[in-house]
Parts: structure tokens; sequence; C-alpha cells
């Protein structure tokens, strides 16, 4: 078996210890002992991508916001499918150790470099607060954990997405309260069972959560 190497080590203000753990390759980000981000477990983070922003393709100065940046790979999709330069892409990661994890060892590090890429120390629902009706679309990726979601928060992200905009949330699995919740925050809400990776022998699959505010209208009909 190859070995088991760990590259980076970091205490959060709460307590809590993240670690960034190599082998053969394959990078994973660890929150208390249990996996949060890896680089072989990735596709759903690629399908909301995907499907949050083929909405807005056409707009001329779209605006995305990541809660989180886990090991870039929903940045990386988020920048093909969206290629303008006026696109503008705001990553909320409170963790400077997470930002500097992924320019040393992730293959997605120089995103972090494009003049489109803010990296904002805060979590996302306090910047949403700020940005009321100008968001094109929110990703949030939780799919290792209960995604612990207050009414509040939900509601500051109803706020800042403009109208027929999606939040996109990666699940482990199906989660009602999640849902209820989003609901009572005014979103439309669907979901969907969708592959954690196109890799290994066994399909997992993840659930990918949508949350539309309101009717949507084609950015470029506006």
């Amino acid at each position: 078996m190859k070995p088991l190497t760990k590259l980076g080590e970091y205490q959060a203000a709460d307590g809590s210890l993240w670690e960034l753990w190599e082998r053969d390759g394959v990078l994973t980000i660890q929150h208390d002992g249990l996996p949060c981000a890896s680089s072989f477990t990735y596709g759903s983070e690629q399908s909301m991508a995907e499907t949050a922003l083929s909405p807005i393709t056409r707009a001329g100065q779209p605006q995305v916001m990541l809660a989180g940046l886990g090991l870039g790979f929903g940045l990386a999709k988020a920048m093909e499918c969206i290629s303008r330069e006026k696109a503008r892409f705001i990553v909320a990661e409170p963790l400077e150790a997470i930002v500097a994890w992924n320019r040393a060892f992730s293959p997605n590090g120089a995103l972090l470099d494009d003049p489109r890429v803010s990296i904002e120390p805060a979590e996302a629902a306090q910047l949403c607060r700020k940005r009321t009706g100008s968001l094109h679309a929110i990703l949030l990726r939780h799919v290792h954990a209960r995604c612990e979601l207050s009414l509040g928060d939900a509601q500051a992200y109803f706020n800042a997405l403009k109208g027929g905009s999606l939040l996109a949330i990666t699940l482990a699995k199906p989660d009602k309260r999640l849902e209820s919740t989003l609901r009572k925050a005014g979103f439309d809400v669907s979901s969907s069972p969708v592959p954690a990776s196109d890799k290994g022998k066994q399909l997992r699959m993840h659930t990918l959560v949508l949350a539309r505010r309101g009717r949507f209208v084609p950015f470029a009909e506006r």
C-alpha cells in the first residue's frame, strides 16, 4: 500500500482540526478526522457548477459566489463554464490554511491568481448580507456532514441572488430538513442524485439540491 503523508495541519479558532493528506497522488482535506474534500471524489462539485451556471452563461457580467474552496475543483469547473473576461468568482473561504494548501499542492492552485477570482476570508452567508440582489449563482459544497443551515443564513442567500438565480448545494445524502429550511426562506427547491466521482470501481452518489429564487428570465434578455 502506498504511504499516507500529512502535508499540512491547522487548528482553527473554534478548536477544530484541519489536515491535508496525500496518498498515491490523491489529496484529501480532513476536518476533525472526517474527509471534506478530495481530488478523487469531486464529480458532484462539477455537476453543481454546470447545473447552476448553465442559465447564466450569456450574462454580460456574471457574479458567482463559492461557499468554501475545497481543493478548487468547483471553482475550476465554474470558470470553465463561464469564460467571460468580465465574470467575477467570489470564493468565501475563512481558513487561510485552505487557501495556502491550494496554492502549494492543488492542481487548481494557479486559478487563485486569475484577476477574475477574489478570495474573501469570511463565511459566505456573512458576505451575502452585504450583496443584496447582486449574485447570479451561489455554490455551496457540503458533502460529508449534515448541512446545518439556519433560516437566517438561507434568507441571506435568497436576498443576495438576482431573480431566477440558483443556490446549489452538494450533500452526501438527501436532507428533507434542509429543503424545508430553504422553502421557508422563499426558494423553489428540487433535488437529484449525481455521481460523487467518475473514478473508482463502485459508483457513489451525492445529492444536488437546487434552490431557485423565483422564475427564471434569461439574463441575455434583460
